[in-house]
């Protein structure tokens, strides 16, 4: 790594040191190294730092591409493309016609998809024919922001998941850490009011904590665990509860140590 600050190389020493130490654990996996360099530096690993760790630790290349889905980034770094939606392409191309109209889009989407389209759907090809900006007012507007994570949060059984793609639906990006946060704590709240414990869901979090006490020690091994005992594989969720609860290193140790 090439640096003419004293004060980055220093911090690079420091990752690298993290590397080793992680490295050298009983069951090194790109899971717990991502959190040990997370609590330490207040970030996730980046790129040159992962590959110096796999280099170390010669891990699999199947688990290299399970961290990098979990983490939603290609091995180059950038952010994974959002799949397409095509019925809003569809809806994109009727608004370009000479004359476009909702019936005729309509037609065209029972036509496509056997369904008439959503008024959600019908709402955003108005926007389309009129020329206007889909969501541009809101896209930053943290208010609107919280106020769909509350929505979310308030609903029967509500997941990180559900919050995700109502999110990108709505503002065509995923929440923010602090969006997130914010849906956590009122899905709390609004849980604790109802008073309805999902005994499903306990079940999953008290799986994902007991197996990462040590029976499993990667994403890609969870995965297969939580598919073997439930019949379907984790949400981001629970896969975050896993990876929280998988053993530290000895918090005695010296970063700078080799």
């Amino acid at each position: 790594m090439n640096s003419g600050n004293n004060n980055d190389l220093e911090f690079w020493e420091i990752q690298v040191s993290l590397a080793r130490a992680a490295a050298r654990l009983p069951k090194p996996s790109l899971a717990k190294f991502h959190y040990e360099v997370l609590e330490e530096i207040g970030q996730p690993p980046g790129l040159d730092l992962i590959d110096y760790f796999v280099q170390l630790t010669g891990i699999a290349e199947e688990e290299v591409e399970e961290y990098f889905r979990f983490i939603g980034k290609t091995k180059d770094g950038r952010k994974k493309e959002k799949k397409s939606d095509p019925q809003k392409e569809l809806a994109d191309r009727c608004a370009g016609d000479n004359s476009p109209s909702v019936l005729k889009f309509r037609q065209a989407f029972v036509q496509e998809f056997n369904e008439p389209p959503a008024e959600e759907l019908i709402g955003y090809f108005l926007q389309k024919v009129r020329g206007a900006p889909v969501e541009a007012t809101t896209s930053n507007d943290k208010g609107a922001q919280f106020a769909l994570a509350e929505t979310i949060a308030s609903g029967s059984h509500p997941t990180v998941v559900q919050l995700r793609d109502a999110f990108e639906k709505k503002f065509g990006t995923l929440p923010s850490s602090e969006v997130t946060q914010h849906f956590l704590a009122k899905m709390r709240q609004y849980g604790q009011a109802k008073n309805l414990p999902d005994e499903e869901y306990e079940s999953k979090v008290n799986f994902a904590k007991t197996v990462a006490g040590g029976l499993v020690s990667t994403i890609l091994q969870f995965r297969k665990a939580f598919e073997k005992a439930y019949g379907e594989y984790p949400s981001p969720e629970i896969t975050e509860i896993f990876i929280q609860h998988l053993p530290r290193k000895n918090k005695n140790e010296k970063p700078g140590l080799n």
